[in-house]
């Protein structure tokens, strides 16, 4: 359980903001937040790719979808 609080660096890219690296937050099993001002320019129903930096092994690229934009971050759904 304590892997969920875990905060994580993590990659987020989308045509209209290029790549950003940001912090997760509240990780769960259907999906993330990641704390990075300048995603807060991406609207609801975005789809964007994320991919977790940083560990041992090379993590795969996830497709996920923004469902929650405020000042900080966003909200993700994994797809």
């Amino acid at each position: 359980m304590s892997e969920q609080r875990k905060s994580f660096r993590i990659k987020i890219t989308h045509e209209s903001v290029g790549e950003c690296l940001g912090q997760t937050r509240n990780l769960t099993t259907t999906g993330v937040y990641v704390k990075h001002p300048a995603l807060s320019a991406l609207p609801r129903g975005a789809v964007v790719y994320g991919q977790v930096q940083g560990l041992p092994t090379g993590a795969p690229r996830v497709r996920m979808e923004v469902v929650q934009v405020d000042a900080d971050g966003i909200g993700l759904r994994y797809l």
